[in-house]
């Protein structure tokens, strides 16, 4: 089977390649990111830079391939609406029309249990639930807009399914742990909230095993959106208290009340929307609301209809995280 992977530079998307890779598969990529594109021609996987924004770049990428795996978007708490847009919804539409019109015929779409976010705890999430009113932020509200344009191709004969899988983490990680720590080395990170709320992060080889899944769904699973977790909720603070003691942190316990939090939060963002370019405030409601409430998944229907079972627990995840990480800033 030809895949090509979108966003191959990418976090998820790197680790897809070499998951892939490993198993048999021809794979191809494209990215943004000139240094890891270099590390994919270390891996003999071809790689084009670019931009799946581009429709007439992607209609040329996807000639000859047999299915695509879509993790290229804009992921990220803060931006322009206009650039959540282009880059979530225009490039999925860019994607689909490109598998329907090239006669590619399968396609695994990442998306995002973002689109659960309230400001509550949500406990047992199921793809069924209603989702709330108004999405929680732009990245929520396009990644919701790229799964319908998903739905258009599935119901023009597109073989679809859609991820959405929650707080990837593991070896690579450029998103959570690396935010956290950065936080703590400029001495902002806070325990918001209780400290109490418990959450569901998933193995970026996990992440991987479900899109292989993807690829060879037949029947019923095809056309659905499934929920991605390892299954075993944690407290978020003891999993990252953690993660800082083996890279020798302490994290710093003292506790942030949620109404302050969100009160700072929206007062930063208020300010940075005054501010030539709109620049990312260091802390935003969004974010809040991630540290603080809990929200698990439930994964019944990927085990059922996916045949998916979690390969490696959330302890095997974060030690290959710490060894990268540790080999990284060693080099």
């Amino acid at each position: 089977m030809k895949v090509l992977i979108t966003g191959a530079t990418g976090f998820l998307g790197f680790q897809t390649v070499k998951y892939l890779k490993d198993r048999g598969y021809t794979v191809f990529a494209t990215g943004r990111n000139p240094a890891m594109a270099e590390q994919l021609d270390y891996l003999d996987v071809p790689c084009r830079k670019g931009d799946v924004s581009d429709k007439a770049f992607v209609a040329d990428l996807l000639k000859g391939m047999d299915a695509v795996v879509h993790t290229a978007g804009l992921s990220s708490p803060w931006g322009p609406y206009a650039a959540f847009y282009e880059a979530n919804v225009v490039g999925t539409e860019n994607i689909v029309q490109g598998c329907l019109s090239q006669g590619v015929p399968r396609l695994v779409h990442i998306s995002t249990p973002s689109l659960y976010v309230r400001n509550q705890h949500c406990l047992n999430v199921r793809e069924s639930d209603p989702l709330p009113d108004t999405p929680i932020n732009d990245y929520a509200r396009t990644k919701g807009l790229a799964e319908g344009v998903v739905q258009k191709g599935i119901d023009a004969g597109l073989k679809a399914v859609m991820l959405r899988p929650r707080a990837i983490v593991g070896e690579g990680d450029t998103v959570i742990m690396p935010r956290l720590l950065r936080a703590h080395s400029e001495g902002r990170l806070r325990v918001i909230g209780d400290g109490r709320n418990e959450v569901d992060m998933t193995p970026v080889q996990n992440v991987c095993h479900a899109i292989e899944l993807g690829l060879k769904a037949e029947g019923p699973a095809l056309g659905e959106a499934y929920n991605i977790s390892n299954g075993e909720p944690v407290r978020l603070w003891d999993a990252v208290a953690d993660v800082f003691e083996r890279l020798d942190l302490q994290l710093n316990r003292r506790k942030l009340p949620f109404a302050v939090a969100y009160t700072l939060a929206s007062g930063l963002e208020l300010a940075a929307k005054a501010q030539p370019g709109q620049p990312e405030p260091p802390l935003t409601r969004y974010s809040v609301i991630m540290l603080a409430r809990s929200q698990t998944l439930n994964i019944d229907k990927a085990r059922e209809l996916l045949g998916y079972v979690p390969q490696q627990s959330l302890s095997e995840a974060m030690d290959n995280f710490v060894a990268w990480w540790k080999q990284k800033h060693w080099r």
